[in-house]
């Protein structure tokens, strides 16, 4: 399977429009693989989504940013968007994944936002919950909502949950076919896919290398980080392609293919042995 990998267009702002159709790939795709923080708030990137992908499989993941107030007259709430976008989705034909999963063509996308368990990085878990909601963290702790006034806004300790609850679910999906396997999330899954010098590395990446060594899912899409990455641990590829600010340098590749590989296929067609070679 072929997907075309994307991540963090942020049409929100209109100096980053961007044009999807000017940048199809020339040797073709089976489905688009979207990674968070198209638009603010998440029906917006649904719509945008539905728009310029019709009757293409897209699987969309949500980011932070998503889930951010615009500063209009409806004041939503994060779980009001999680309720919206999932009747958005059903209705625009998109396959959104929020601790969810879907098989095209054989294929299972498990998908989940992940957030970041605050420790990659910081000084203790405290420090990284300071740190993330403090004066100099995440614009996440002042422009998502979780009630109708401006008092009621996400705390480091609520995203944490969230995390937990999209890390146990992510785990227990991979294992029953992780050779066919597709994880997609948000945040990253590894300090790999950071700058050596990354400020705030414990709100945009959790360290899952040994879940990654353990379930070994064929592929790992990731946004967040406004930085292209494309590297491995063990068997599985981790590839991060954000479009990110217009101003920003971020090697975003307009019309990245990355290919599924048939472990299984493979395992068929290498040569068989008796089990004994090498033991002496």
């Amino acid at each position: 399977m072929r997907l075309w990998t994307l991540s963090d267009l942020h049409q929100e702002h209109v100096a980053n429009a961007w044009d999807p159709a000017a940048h199809v790939p020339a040797g073709g795709f089976d489905a688009v693989v979207i990674a968070g923080d198209v638009q603010v708030p998440l029906v917006r990137s649904l719509e945008w989504i539905a728009e310029r992908f019709h009757g293409v499989p897209v699987v969309y993941v949500p980011g932070n940013h998503d889930f951010w107030w615009d500063r209009g007259e409806v004041r939503y709430t994060l779980s009001d968007q999680v309720r919206l976008g999932r009747a958005a989705a059903d209705r625009l034909g998109v396959h959104l994944l929020m601790d969810d999963a879907v098989t095209i063509g054989g294929v299972t996308f498990v998908g989940a936002t992940l957030w970041t368990d605050f420790r990659l990085g910081a000084f203790g878990l405290l420090h990284g919950l300071r740190s993330a909601g403090g004066r100099e963290g995440m614009q996440d702790y002042r422009r998502i909502r979780t009630g109708p006034t401006s008092r009621h806004r996400i705390e480091p300790e609520d995203v944490l949950r969230l995390h937990r609850a999209s890390r146990a679910y992510v785990q227990g999906a991979i294992r029953p076919a992780p050779e066919r396997t597709v994880v997609v999330t948000h945040h990253a899954p590894s300090r790999r896919s950071l700058s050596p010098h990354e400020n705030l590395a414990w709100c945009y990446a959790t360290d899952l290398d040994d879940l990654i060594g353990t379930c070994r899912p064929a592929l790992w899409v990731h946004g967040h980080v406004h930085r292209h990455a494309d590297y491995r641990i063990h068997d599985t590829r981790i590839v991060c392609n954000p479009r990110g600010h217009v101003e920003e340098a971020t090697g975003f590749i307009p019309g990245l293919v990355v290919e599924v590989p048939d472990r299984q296929a493979d395992a068929d067609t290498q040569p068989r042995t008796n089990g004994t070679e090498g033991t002496n």
